[in-house]
């Protein structure tokens, strides 16, 4: 099959981190091997699906979900607290270990899902650090980490 014409599948998803729920994004094309589920994991400037998924008329590599799902991926982003369509009631600072929390109930989520038990994940900014802790935190959930943009 050509890559570039495989058809894409999107579902919503929540995960739940106690009162918080979390929406996720998962693309993946219809008929192709699964290679791996791959997780986006966003920075502080926006949610997720405006960097990891967006949609450009006649530019259908615009999407990096597509792209990778056209490939074979599972695809997965998710918004973290206080961004996008995921919670936003509670009054705290939406820190990196708040977020690698928000990753876990996520991950977990995707387990029981979808039954994976390994990730590749890759992070810009803010989010290489939130994957990068989930990381330290959970190595045997991680086969591949990518931080790109990586803040200190």
């Amino acid at each position: 099959m050509d890559q570039t014409s495989a058809a894409i599948i999107g579902q919503e998803h929540w995960a739940h981190k106690r009162d918080v729920e979390l929406f996720l994004w998962e693309k993946r094309a219809a008929l192709q091997p699964n290679l791996g589920t791959l997780v986006f994991v966003h920075g502080s400037s926006m949610a997720s699906t405006p960097g990891f998924d967006f949609q450009m008329p006649g530019k259908p590599d615009a999407s990096m979900m597509d792209w990778f799902a056209r490939r074979g991926f599972d695809t997965w982003c998710l918004d973290m607290e206080g961004y996008g369509r995921s919670s936003k009631h509670r009054d705290i600072n939406c820190d990196v270990a708040n977020g690698a929390d928000d990753l876990e109930a996520a991950i977990d989520y995707i387990v029981r899902t979808r039954g994976t038990e390994k990730f590749l994940f890759y992070g810009s900014s803010s989010g290489a650090l939130r994957a990068a802790l989930y990381a330290q935190r959970h190595p045997q959930r991680v086969a591949r980490l990518v931080l790109s943009a990586f803040v200190w």
